[in-house]
């Protein structure tokens, strides 16, 4: 009897550890998932950084974000750590950028809008380069000059890749799309007038298929160009203003969001029923005076990057800031 007693007080000491054992897992796994949530705002923490466009590196758990101010592209995390990640001599602000990781690239335009702090005379608005980087280590894989008349002016602005790894890239000062093969042979895709203008015009663009949708910054228009037939481009009939527009993306169901800055401070979503002769607005979110650029997909969430270029940009600016946030919007 003693035996049997010794038994089942056993057995039931086995059973109060195991259920404590089975607590304490459920109680780590919690805090666990608790510490990798989402968060709804990263912080940049990198003095005067300026970072005009961003992109969220899945396999490295990170955002890449560049740099009008100093010419670089750094990695953050969630924390707000920052690291420079790629650089190169030639850069001077480091505009769009686009992530290839089929093909471990990441895709940065180099440019000189006259803010960089290597900026000089003889490169302010006549630059349009593109760096190539290892997504894996920041090696530089390639730089390819991609404007020939350095007299005129040039500015890459933004960039899209195709399945095939073909990139395309506007040119804010001048009329054009550059293509660039995956073997870095640069030709000219479209040079028209129709997209001259004052300012900033030819900015954000995404390749979908067999096509493009292009934002002409300054008045607002959003283009379609067939790869095929480039010349064949027509305007895209949009139910809402988008002067302004600055980074294009696609969101997780297909939908084209337009990141606005200007007076339209907005992330827009646009869908389309006749395959882009037109687009209506099917939700927007309202970002304030933080001069919104880009964005990126993380998990299917849109994350968009407050630049605050208009304080870069004012000539009455004394400080530089010290920090620059990755927001979640819904539009």
């Amino acid at each position: 009897m003693n035996n049997i007693r010794k038994i089942a007080l056993l057995s039931a000491l086995v059973m109060i550890l195991a259920a404590c054992d089975s607590a304490k897992q459920a109680e780590q796994a919690q805090v666990g998932s608790a510490a990798h949530v989402v968060p709804d705002i990263v912080k940049v923490n990198s003095d005067a950084l300026y970072p005009e466009a961003v992109e969220w590196d899945e396999a490295n758990g990170r955002f890449l974000v560049t740099s009008i101010r100093k010419g670089v592209i750094s990695a953050v995390k969630d924390d707000g750590t920052t690291e420079v990640f790629a650089s190169d001599p030639r850069m001077i602000s480091a505009v769009g950028i686009e992530l290839d990781a089929v093909r471990d690239r990441v895709l940065v335009c180099n440019s000189d809008p006259g803010a960089g702090e290597k900026s000089s005379r003889e490169t302010a608005g006549k630059m349009a380069a593109l760096a190539v980087f290892k997504l894996s280590s920041g090696e530089l894989l390639q730089y390819v000059e991609l404007a020939t008349d350095k007299e005129g002016g040039h500015f890459c602005n933004d960039i899209a890749i195709a399945a095939d790894g073909t990139a395309y890239i506007t040119d804010s000062f001048s009329p054009i799309i550059y293509k660039v093969s995956p073997d870095y042979q640069v030709s000219v895709l479209i040079n028209n007038e129709a997209f001259t203008g004052e300012s900033f015009n030819l900015n954000g663009i995404v390749v979908k298929e067999n096509y493009l949708l292009v934002a002409k910054m300054n008045s607002g228009q959003l283009f379609k160009i067939p790869l095929e037939n480039p010349a064949e481009f027509s305007e895209v009939k949009v139910s809402e203003n988008i002067q302004g527009a600055d980074g294009l993306m696609w969101d997780a169901e297909g939908a084209l969001l337009v990141i606005a800055n200007s007076e339209v401070n907005s992330v827009i979503k646009f869908t389309s029923e006749d395959g882009w002769q037109s687009a209506n607005v099917m939700g927007k979110a309202e970002t304030g005076k933080v001069f919104a650029t880009t964005g990126t997909l993380r998990d299917g969430q849109v994350y968009v990057m407050h630049a605050m270029l208009h304080v870069l940009f004012n000539p009455e600016t004394k400080e530089q800031l010290k920090s620059f946030d990755i927001v979640k919007y819904k539009p």
